[in-house]
């Protein structure tokens, strides 16, 4: 059965106060933070063995598709 891919929106700290952003989880496990870019949104960071850092995605649902492929690396 594949895992949940959910998102919580929450504000994070920024240079300019706080800004909109996403926590990504699988099955409810923190796996990534998104911040808005200027074409979309930021991979601030990930967590797991797929650590990665400085991708854009131009949608939420094209990051939800990274998340997913990445679901069996991270837990």
């Amino acid at each position: 059965m594949p895992d949940e891919v959910t998102f919580e929106n929450v504000r994070a700290a920024s240079q300019d106060g706080a800004e909109d952003a996403w926590l990504v989880y699988s099955d409810r496990t923190l796996m990534a933070l998104l911040v808005p870019a200027e074409t979309g949104w930021f991979l601030q960071f990930s967590l797991g063995r797929s650590d990665q850092e400085g991708l854009i995605f131009p949608t939420l649902a094209a990051a939800e598709i990274w998340a997913r492929a990445r679901v069996d690396v991270v837990i």
